[in-house]
């Protein structure tokens, strides 16, 4: 059957479209695969995942010897004085200005020449002043933070927080279409403020207060264990993890000590730690807040701050004798296996009759043990009897819902008692009790008393 002539014309059409097609597609440029060989030079390195791209964090805080060809970040935190201060915002690893980042990338397209590799911050062809070097098939790129800062928009390096993107890679030109095939970074930057506004944190020691936004963990208090000291009850800022710089959060609290010699007191331990005192990162506080790793029987004083994902250390303990300072008692902890059951954080008694060792009225008597028991002989002696004879009775208690009750109720007063004491301090409270003791003695005598006997009369 032939086909009429308006048949051939469609097919030759199609035949006509599908080669054009064709020879497009066989003559635009591949797209090419940039793979990222290695990075080096920031605070900090997040790798890619599917979600982010990879991501370099730079801290700013102090000063220190630059590596000696500005490969290396350096340590800030050296524990001199600053401001009358050994404990002022540092990074162990710091970022300056001459702080080279060093990018190598490798590209699938075989035919990449140096003159097409680009460098940008944004949308922005970036020059360094390092020219890029291409070896191997290996694309070298090294940008010092200075030039990038000044490329983000500041003037003499990096003087305030920062945010961009940085990509590396090659443009491709096949006939008249040019593709760029670049991999992309997210950079970040903290800098430390220079007025000491966060030097200190505001001590938060009950309720979250809008005011202390960005100043992350903001109390705890030292809590003593076997060979170690627990960060007990931690409060943050309402917005943890975010930081005082947009977009960059903390990684978590950080605690520097020393050990108390022979003869001092807390306060003259505590004013001999600084930014190089030993030093402790807690990863996730929430779960796990011990300061291991110390000997028992050996007094230890230390301080708190926050270290954010650039490195920056900030925002440390208000100490004793300065504004909104804390007690030294609550900075300082003597780990003991003598009291080795504090590990498990238990209070038998009153955890039995409240029904768990969580339970606020429980941490409200370990507060009360850790504060005004364990700070001296006689307490300490009568918190050894304690745990040396309570297990048995505690047991009697957790079999019993009655006794459970009845061992509630007599604790409410001593509840009490402890959770005013460790508010308004124990002479307050003692005061107040006495007060209270005799007002309600004068009330029986006046009411009850008083009415028995006139009735007798």
């Amino acid at each position: 059957m032939r086909l009429p002539w308006t048949g051939y014309q469609h097919h030759l059409r199609t035949f006509a479209l599908s080669t054009l097609l064709g020879g497009m597609l066989l003559s635009a440029p591949a797209l090419a695969t940039i793979t990222l060989v290695s990075v080096d030079g920031a605070s900090r390195i997040d790798l890619a995942t599917t979600e982010t791209k990879t991501t370099l964090y730079a801290g700013f805080a102090g000063t220190c010897t630059a590596d000696a060809n500005s490969a290396a970040t350096c340590d800030s935190c050296s524990g001199e004085t600053v401001s009358s201060s050994k404990l002022w915002p540092c990074n162990k690893k710091n970022a300056y200005n001459n702080l080279r980042i060093t990018i190598r990338v490798q590209s699938s397209n075989t035919s990449a020449v140096l003159a097409d590799a680009i460098i940008k911050v944004g949308e922005d062809t970036l020059t360094p002043s390092i020219n890029p070097t291409l070896a191997d098939g290996i694309l070298n790129v090294q940008v010092t933070w200075g030039e990038l800062c000044q490329k983000l928009g500041q003037s003499g390096g990096c003087v305030a927080d920062f945010s961009g993107e940085l990509s590396v890679g090659f443009k491709t030109t096949t006939d008249s279409t040019t593709t760029n095939d670049l991999m992309t970074f997210k950079v970040m930057g903290r800098v430390a403020k220079t007025d000491g506004s966060d030097w200190v944190y505001a001590n938060c020691p009950t309720d979250d207060d809008t005011a202390l936004a960005g100043s992350g963990y903001c109390y705890f208090s030292s809590y003593r264990g076997d060979e170690k000291i627990y960060a007990d009850q931690l409060r943050r800022s309402p917005d943890y993890p975010a930081t005082t710089a947009p977009g960059i959060e903390y990684a978590g609290p950080v605690f520097f000590y020393e050990k108390q010699l022979d003869g001092e007191d807390d306060n003259t331990t505590i004013a001999r730690i600084s930014n190089a005192s030993g030093y402790i990162q807690l990863v996730d506080p929430e779960r796990d807040n011990r300061i291991d790793g110390l000997e028992n029987d050996v007094r230890y004083c230390m301080v708190m701050a926050n270290q954010d994902k650039t490195g920056i250390v900030s925002y440390y303990s208000p100490l004793p004798g300065t504004t909104g300072g804390v007690d030294a008692i609550s900075l300082c902890a003597t780990p003991s296996k003598v009291v080795g059951l504090l590990d498990d954080k238990s209070c038998f008694i009153a955890t039995a009759a409240f029904g768990s060792d969580m339970a606020p009225e429980v941490q409200s008597f370990r507060d009360f043990r850790n504060r005004y028991l364990l700070s001296n002989s006689i307490g300490t002696k009568f918190v050894k009897l304690y745990y040396k004879h309570s297990p048995f009775y505690a047991n009697l208690i957790a079999e019993n819902e009655y006794a459970k009750t009845a061992v509630r109720t007599a604790l409410w007063p001593l509840l009490f008692f402890a959770r005013l004491s460790v508010t308004f301090g124990l002479w307050v409270t003692l005061l107040f009790a006495v007060l209270a003791g005799v007002s309600v003695y004068e009330m029986y005598r006046r009411f009850v008393a008083g009415r028995r006997t006139r009735g007798e009369a």
